[in-house]
């Protein structure tokens, strides 16, 4: 199931930044914010702004595993957006159900020279 909306639901996590970074493979690098009552883990996806069409590019990241005090980092690769550029959304959702989505960061623009 992909997100019906990208509206986040407030459950203490947050995206705090999503930026393409060049390279092999291309991977977009993104921050959040966490709190206690927050999810143990979550599902990273992408979604297409104007056609709202969603990707699953990871199904299993640990909320507290890659960072402290109340942040994470982490990269994702993109490379299977090699050939659809556009304008895209970095999503949170819940491991079990991915029309629960958790944290929406602001768009980006993924270009045909990112590969």
């Amino acid at each position: 199931m992909a997100p019906s909306s990208v509206a986040a639901r407030s459950n203490g996590l947050s995206i705090t930044s999503a930026s393409v970074k060049k390279g092999h493979p291309t991977v977009v690098k993104y921050t959040w914010k966490f709190h206690d009552d927050s999810p143990k883990y979550f599902a990273v996806g992408i979604v297409e702004v104007s056609s709202h069409d969603f990707t699953l590019l990871e199904d299993d990241v640990e909320t507290r595993g890659h960072g402290n005090n109340g942040t994470g980092k982490d990269t994702v690769s993109i490379e299977g957006l090699k050939r659809h550029p556009g304008k895209y959304v970095l999503v949170f959702v819940d491991t079990e159900d991915y029309d629960n989505v958790y944290a929406t960061s602001k768009a980006f623009q993924v270009k045909k020279s990112d590969f």
